[in-house]
């Protein structure tokens, strides 16, 4: 038995890569799990021995049928091995993975023979989003068929599915692009998405017959969040496109006419209200996020390269970003709950003014009634053995001037007052006549 040329660690990691990408080159796995590193011959040395295990085969290059692995006469990037699976590396890959048969899928057989662009793309894509710090190589799935009905003969078929709940990603479908086919095929494919999105069937967590089920009003359920539970999502997954094969023009014009095709799957509609505020009501439609390849390797996933067409900003963001819904319904009612509340503010601030308005009026009322009843009070004359009012008049048979009322004394002593001013003004003429 020939010597190990490669570390058991480097082997499993190597099938670990395998078992998501089903099919791969050296640099490609080394990016994923030896990121730190610049030269491939560890993992070369770790596929070499895993073929002569049998675990792995290597049946094309990234050539392609147009040219072998290494021609001098071939430009651009040189050309480099595929790897794959066998079935033995595919059943290994997926005790190392902890993934059943049917998470783990095909293994691709045959397809390094074209040179697997495809499937480069996507590679690339998955390199991109690692290297960026979302998620892991365990985090993702390739190849993912989806039913579009119970026979399981339509499917939509996923390029990747990426689970980070730690990033704050826990579902994103991805779909690459390779600008070979027409776009209307591509909007054909985010039309399924759909029609996947909004497939319910029988809850599988409901106990019973579906006839008792159904009477008991157990329901059904999304059909996508049977194959992945606990997303927490509120809406249906996102998904994002990534786009490559021509000039960023060209790419834009595509993402262009995609998002014109497909406004019936993404736009959300608008619920407006007297005001003129309201919220995008984004229920039954699908977060969709464009890029190219080459801004993803560029700036990262978290750099601004997506572009959601539902947002209609015009500028390209961060991932989480573009994800995240504008002029949502619960922030609507926040902005309700701000409206409602200063509203009943001003109606207590109008209340309060009322209220101190009319203990001010009721407060002069009683300052005028009490005015009043003091001027109406009799008051009693203020001669100290007198119990006769200051308004008792004066008998009207005298024949002597009484003084004018002075509001001190009554008419009887004012009278009384006026006959001793009399006397006593004869004494003293009388007095002054002697002298």
């Amino acid at each position: 038995m020939a010597k190990a040329r490669s570390t058991v660690r480097d082997q499993k990691d190597a099938l670990r890569v395998l078992g998501v990408l089903k099919v791969a080159t050296a640099t490609q796995i080394l990016n994923l799990v030896r990121p730190h590193l610049t030269d491939n011959k560890v993992i070369r040395n770790a596929l070499l021995d895993l073929e002569a295990a049998g675990e792995v085969v290597s049946e094309g290059n990234t050539a392609g049928p147009s040219g072998r692995f290494g021609a001098p006469d071939r430009t651009g990037e040189p050309s480099q091995k595929l790897w794959g699976l066998t079935l033995a590396g595919l059943d290994a890959a997926g005790r190392l993975l902890e993934r059943g048969p049917e998470e783990m899928g095909g293994r691709a057989r045959g397809a390094g023979r074209g040179g697997a662009p495809h499937a480069m793309g996507v590679n690339a894509t998955i390199i991109a989003f690692t290297e960026g710090g979302i998620g892991d190589i365990s985090s993702w799935r390739t190849e993912v068929p989806h039913a579009l009905a119970s026979s399981g003969k339509q499917n939509v078929r996923a390029d990747a599915v990426l689970r980070a709940k730690e990033a704050g990603l826990p579902l994103l479908m991805l779909e690459m692009d390779m600008n070979t086919e027409p776009v209307q095929r591509v909007a054909d494919k985010l039309a399924a998405y759909a029609a996947c999105y909004r497939r319910h069937v029988n809850d599988p967590a409901a106990l019973g017959t579906w006839t008792s089920r159904r009477a008991r009003e157990a329901g059904s359920v999304a059909y996508w969040e049977t194959l992945y539970p606990g997303t927490g999502l509120s809406g249906w997954p996102p998904l994002a496109f990534v786009f490559t094969g021509a000039g960023p023009r060209a790419l834009a014009n595509r993402m262009q006419t995609l998002g014109e095709l497909t406004r019936e799957h993404w736009a959300a509609e608008e619920r407006q209200y007297v005001g003129g505020d309201g919220y995008l009501d984004f229920t039954g439609r699908v977060p969709l996020v464009l890029t190219t390849l080459e801004l993803l390797q560029q700036h990262g996933p978290q750099g601004p390269v997506w572009r959601r067409v539902a947002q209609q900003r015009g500028e390209f963001e961060p991932l989480l970003t573009a994800l995240t819904d504008i002029r949502t319904k619960v922030a609507f009612e926040h902005r309700q709950r701000q409206r409602r509340a200063a509203e009943q503010a001003r109606h207590e601030a109008e209340r309060a003014a009322q209220q101190a308005a009319q203990r001010a009026r009721l407060q002069q009322w009683a300052q005028k009634e009490a005015a009043e009843a003091e001027a109406e009070a009799v008051r009693p004359c203020a001669t100290a053995d007198c119990e006769l009012a200051v308004d008792t008049p004066v008998d009207w048979y005298t024949d002597m001037e009484v003084p004018p009322e002075d509001g001190i004394y009554c008419g009887p002593c004012r009278l009384n007052q006026a006959a001793r001013n009399r006397g006593l003004r004869g004494v003293l003429r009388r007095m002054r006549n002697d002298s």
